[in-house]
Parts: C-alpha cells; structure tokens; sequence
C-alpha cells in the first residue's frame, strides 16, 4: 500500500541565514541557547536567540553541514538576526548571509515522505529524528515530528530537481500554510516579528524540544534561561488551541478569571480548513489549566485546548519529581 506524501515550498514561512567561517562554531556557540559543539555533520537541532533579558529575538531549526551552519527562521526576522550577529562578531572570522534568494527549502511530509524521499546518504541516514544527509546537491534533515518529515535544503537550480523527483514519486503539491498547520500539531512555532522579544525560551517549550543545553558556556540571557529551570519559575508554557475565529501571531488570549488582563499571546497560527483555526501560544499555566480561555475577555470567542505529541515543560518537572 502507498501512502500519501506532501511536498511544500517554504519561500514565504522561512529565511536562510548561512554562517561560515574559521570562528563560526565558536562565535555562534557564545550566541545561541543549544550546543553547537556536540552537533553532527550533516544534523540538525532546535536553538534560539535571545537579549540580555531571556527574550527570545528568533527562534529556529539549524542545520549544520560541511558548509558551516544554515539557520532556517521566520522570513520576516531573517535581516535582524543576521544584522544583530554581524554587530556582535567583532574580530570573529566569520561570515553571516542571507542565503533566501540563492537557496530554497522545500518541506515533504506524510506517511509516504520516508518512500518519496528514496535512500539518500543510506538506508539509515535519515532514520532517526535531526538526522541529516547530503546528496544530490541538497541537504535533507529529518524533523521530529509525529509522522515522517523532511527538510529539503539546496541552491536554487538543484531544489526544482529535487521538487521534480519527489513530484514523480507520488508526493501531493501542499502549501506552507499547510506545513505551518503541521508544525502547530507537532508542537513547534517559530517566533516571527509580531512576537519576537516577548517570551523566553521554556516558554515555547524549547526545553522539552531539546532546544536548550544547560551544561554549555554563557550565551545572551542564559542566567535568565537558567534561574527559569533550576528554580522552578517558569509559569508559562506553549499550548496548542482552536476556535472557531481568525487567530494570528501576537493576538492576546484571555481568561474568564482574569477579565480584561491578558494571560498570554498566539505564536503562530493556521487555517484548518473547516472554518476553525489551529494556533500556538503561550499562556499562564494556571489559567491554562484551571480557567476558560477566549480572545476576548470575559470569555468571548472561547479557545479550546487541544493535544500536543509530548508532555509540557512543567508536566515534565512535575513528573520528574
């Protein structure tokens, strides 16, 4: 039986940012929340960006070849993640790009993408999740998502090959939108310029996604990141939601509890199809768990609370205790 793949055009949902150089371990080791240090060549991982405070500036998948690092974000933060890392490279040897317009990301996905996607780099190369390959001038890494799911990275020319081979596979043309509806039900929201600098990195469960090294040297806000985890402070977490309204990157959520004050923000959001919308925002815990949610206070335009693939960060301590 052949099952269903899906193959999606990112452009318009993420940037490339292509870091390389003799430093460039070392300078992007001192600015982001994982350990570049212990990540294989081809792999991937989840790292983010932060200010002095913990406020996560972006948040992204990195990908790491022979080429140096490809951090893949939200399109519209790509020039400031790359102007801030410019501004504090100093005498590092290395060179931050904007790769967007010379390189593209296709995404496959679906419980047919591992037999579209063929055997490049091996019959286990892509076996497990953030695993990677280079074949065919592309770079292929597997997301740790619920179903099987690519990223395909490769310079303009080669990635309509690729998009063309895996067409004539079998694999359905979807959207990014489609994809973004996917990353929201696998637990994963990017930080775009409507929320950039507005939560820190537990708070998007970047803990439990492996997303955070804390035996690493100092980075940008890691006392904050720290004292969160070691002291047991974080009180907001990353819920996956519904209604049956618009819902879009920065809108306020509320809670019956509370009234007119805020308890948390939508991080990203997609359309599902049948009129209802599908997001990933970060809420106070105690009116995730104990209160009704709406977009509106006293309740209005209520949210409903769904499932997420994995256990919440306090879930997680709570369970670890």
């Amino acid at each position: 039986m052949t099952h269903s793949s899906f193959l999606a055009p990112l452009s318009e949902e993420l940037g490339i940012l292509h870091c390389h150089g003799a430093d460039a371990e070392k300078f992007l080791q001192g600015q982001f929340s994982n350990d570049l240090t212990s990540l294989p060549s081809p792999g991937g991982q989840w790292s983010s960006y932060s200010t002095a405070k913990g406020r996560m500036i972006a948040n992204f998948y990195l990908l790491r070849d022979d080429d140096g690092f490809w951090l893949l974000l939200s399109r519209d933060l790509t020039e400031t993640v790359a102007e801030r890392l410019r501004k504090f490279r100093l005498m590092a040897k290395v060179d931050i790009e904007d790769a967007s317009a010379t390189h593209a990301l296709l995404a496959l996905w679906g419980a047919g993408a591992t037999e579209a996607l063929g055997n490049p780099g091996g019959e286990d190369a892509l076996a497990r999740p953030h695993a990677g390959s280079v074949r065919n001038g592309a770079r292929i890494v597997r997301l740790p998502w619920p179903e099987p799911s690519f990223l395909i990275l490769a310079s303009g020319d080669d990635i309509a090959s690729w998009g063309e081979q895996l067409r004539a596979r079998g694999a359905h043309e979807a959207t990014g939108a489609d994809w973004r509806l996917g990353s929201i039900r696998a637990g994963i929201a990017f930080i775009n310029a409507a929320t950039t600098e507005q939560v820190i990195p537990q708070e998007l469960n970047l803990e439990v996604l492996g997303g955070i090294s804390f035996t690493k040297g100092c980075y940008p806000g890691q006392e904050i990141v720290a004292r969160s985890h070691y002291l047991g402070r974080l009180k907001n977490q990353c819920y996956r939601l519904r209604a049956h309204a618009p819902l879009a990157p920065g809108r306020a959520i509320f809670s019956a509890a509370m009234g007119e004050q805020s308890i948390g923000l939508v991080i990203q959001a997609a359309a599902v199809g049948d009129g209802s919308f599908e997001a990933l925002a970060v809420v106070r815990a105690e009116d995730a768990e104990h209160s009704t949610l709406g977009l509106e206070a006293q309740g209005q335009v209520p949210l409903e609370k769904l499932e997420l693939p994995y256990s919440l960060p306090l879930q997680k301590a709570a369970e670890a205790n």
